[in-house]
């Protein structure tokens, strides 16, 4: 009874679970799918503004004939994503292209599909042709017709005189605006394009190309597509043999059944015609397309768009193979290239030069540059210049640089004079040499001045210093400066010592004030400044207004560092003081006498007290010739105190002195 009441209860479990998997699997599969973006979630109390709430200028797009469907159904976070208060212009995808291919799925797959794609598609840009809001024109282009075009493409190759029919229908008759599986975006192969408008099989035809079978090769070889200042649309530069319809020059008969075979081939078929050029070509530098005969990998057969039937324009067909050197691509190139190319310098076929130059490495610059020739002759050469090596320092085809130079301008000079590059390491540096400007003061070529200097250094250094002239009297000018002599005293590019001296201030001074040196070196007493060395703390060593090239009137030169003698308010002044003649009591650099006094105490005061030697005799007591010195009790430069006595005085020196003295 047990085991059939658990039997019973177990199978009701095992339906039971069964009954909750088909339940659950149920939900899994009845929930909605959806491949879009997830709803976003709006907060309570939130409300998103409307775009077009704000970017009220947009509305104005809605007039127009044509509107972008997102834009129509006001979907513009199909497109954009919400900003904010800050106006970021951001996007659902980062690449113009992407952000379209959202939706233009099928152009995206037809892209990946085109052998040729328009240029500004194949960068990623759909903008460029087309507004992304609306337009009054068709696929919302900005413009109409072949103006759309023409906002990148140059417009004068169009308009020549002689201009290719379909032109006037726009350039879409022949050409995809997108892409396509055909070159240049042709929308079909480019003779079966020609075909579409020119029966091959007419006898006109025929004529006009001498029964060649031209069309198994392609019209572009000889027409220009567009537009000619020649008959028949031929291109601007043509080959001779096409010009008179001479096709059997090069070709086999027009009958054979290989008619557009060469009679001969490479240069051996150019050379048929070409002999004397083939004689010009052996010279000692041959151009290595030259001498493996490919005439054709710069030339067409037929015509060219360029000069000598060339391939390529100017300087395009040399840098096709020359990618990495020269760079041309730089912010100064050389004029020659830039107006006339490569071959304004260079023969492109040989030369008897190095690098087929057209003249001599030595000599090709001076065809340009004359004058340069000229200044050969002056006095100081650059090392370069004179070796006419003028590629050490220019690019001859063009850099970054100013003048073409090879280098920034503050690391040319140094990649050569390193020596001195060390040397100018030092504490004080002109400023010309620490901001690298050595053409400041040297020019790069040749002078007529020592060193390369750009003036003589009389006046090179009154370039920059001209004011320091300025209300001089003639005879307060220091020699040196006078005579404009800068570089007796100061080094002209760095120094170890203040001012760009040649050596230490007093050193400097006493190479030429050498009766100084000695005296200083002979005596015991000397003037801090000049004991120092520091000479400019009283003179100044160019000029000045005062003599002695002083830098102030000898009192307030005095007193700016003997300010103590002056620390009374009412006071009595010794006469010399008052008059502010320091110098009659004192030398100013050295003396055989304490406080650098010309003469010793008391014969020094005695000097000028001799008209009152009676009154001095009754005061002291004594006769002038017995006192021993005034300075023991007299202060020698001011004082509150009569009779110029020192502020402390022994108490009975105040009454009468015979109080001590006999």
């Amino acid at each position: 009874m047990t085991r059939r009441i658990y039997g019973r209860f177990s199978g009701n479990m095992f339906r039971s679970k069964l009954f909750l998997k088909l339940i659950f699997l149920l939900v899994v599969f009845c929930i909605p799918v959806t491949c879009g973006p997830p709803e976003r979630v709006v907060r309570k109390g939130f409300q998103p503004k409307a775009c077009l709430d704000c970017h009220k200028e947009k509305q104005s797009e809605f007039q127009k004939k044509y509107i972008h469907s997102p834009m129509s159904e006001r979907k513009c976070e199909a497109c954009h994503l919400r900003h904010g208060t800050i106006p970021v212009k951001t996007f659902v995808e980062r690449e113009e292209r992407k952000l379209c291919f959202i939706c233009h799925t099928q152009m995206a797959s037809d892209v990946d599909k085109m052998a040729s794609v328009h240029t500004v598609l194949k960068q990623g840009k759909c903008l460029p042709c087309h507004n992304p809001h609306a337009s009054d024109y068709k696929a919302l282009q900005r413009k109409t017709g072949s103006g759309q075009c023409f906002s990148c493409h140059p417009e004068a190759p169009f308009n020549r005189v002689k201009r290719h029919k379909p032109l006037n229908d726009g350039c879409l008759v022949c050409h995809a605006a997108h892409g396509s599986q055909y070159k240049n975006n042709l929308i079909k192969d480019e003779v079966d394009l020609c075909g579409s408008c020119h029966n091959y099989t007419q006898t006109g035809f025929k004529n006009a190309h001498k029964d060649y079978p031209v069309q198994t090769a392609k019209c572009s070889g000889c027409h220009t597509p567009h537009s000619s200042t020649n008959d028949k649309l031929l291109r601007e530069s043509v080959h001779k043999p096409i010009e008179l319809l001479q096709c059997a020059s090069c070709h086999k008969p027009a009958a054979d059944p290989d008619a557009l075979d060469v009679i001969a081939s490479d240069s051996a078929l150019c050379y048929t015609c070409h002999k004397k050029e083939e004689k010009e070509f052996q010279t000692k530098y041959i151009h290595i397309l030259t001498v493996q005969g490919k005439c054709l990998a710069c030339h067409s057969p037929h015509a060219s768009d360029y000069p000598k039937v060339t391939l390529k324009a100017k300087n395009e067909l040399c840098i096709s193979c020359h990618k990495d050197k020269p760079k041309i691509n730089v912010s100064n190139l050389h004029k020659p290239i830039k107006e006339g190319g490569c071959t304004a310098c260079h023969n492109p076929h040989a030369s008897e030069n190095k690098f087929y130059l057209k003249e001599d490495e030595k000599k090709i610059c001076f065809t340009c540059h004359p004058e340069l020739e000229k200044e050969l002759k002056e006095i100081s050469a650059h090392e370069p210049f004179a070796r006419i090596e003028c590629s050490k320092c220019h690019d001859s085809h063009g850099s970054d640089n100013p003048d073409m130079i090879r280098v920034a301008p503050a690391e040319l000079c140094y990649s050569c004079h390193k020596k001195e590059e060390a040397e100018f390491f030092k504490t004080y540096v002109h400023t010309p040499v620490n901001n690298r400007q050595c053409a400041s003061c040297h020019t790069s070529h040749a002078s007529a001045y020592k060193g390369l200097l750009k003036s003589s250094r009389s006046q090179l250094c009154l370039n920059c210093h001209a004011g320091m002239f300025a209300g001089a009297e003639e005879d307060m000018i220091h020699p040196p400066f006078k005579d404009r002599d800068c570089g007796v005293c100061h080094n002209s590019h760095a120094s170890d010592y203040i001012a760009f001296t040649n050596m230490p201030m007093d050193k400097l001074c006493y190479q030429c004030h050498k009766t100084m040196e000695a005296g200083l070196n002979s005596s015991s007493n000397r003037h801090s400044p000049v004991e120092e060395g520091k000479c400019t703390s009283c003179h100044s060593p160019h000029l000045s207004k005062i003599k002695y090239q002083l830098l102030n009137q000898p009192k307030e030169l005095c007193l700016s560092c003997h300010e103590k003698i002056v620390v009374t308010t009412a006071r009595a002044g010794h006469i010399s003081m008052e008059k502010g003649d320091c110098l009659s009591c004192h030398t100013s650099h050295y003396s055989g006498s304490k406080f650098l006094l010309t003469e010793k105490d008391p014969a020094l005061c005695v000097k000028c007290h001799t008209d009152d030697e009676a009154d001095l005799s009754k005061e002291h007591r004594v006769p002038v010739s017995q006192i021993s010195s005034c300075l023991s009790c007299h202060e020698p430069h001011v004082t509150e105190k009569k009779g110029m006595l020192k502020q402390i005085i022994h108490d009975p020196f105040r009454e009468d002195c015979t109080n001590c003295h006999v």
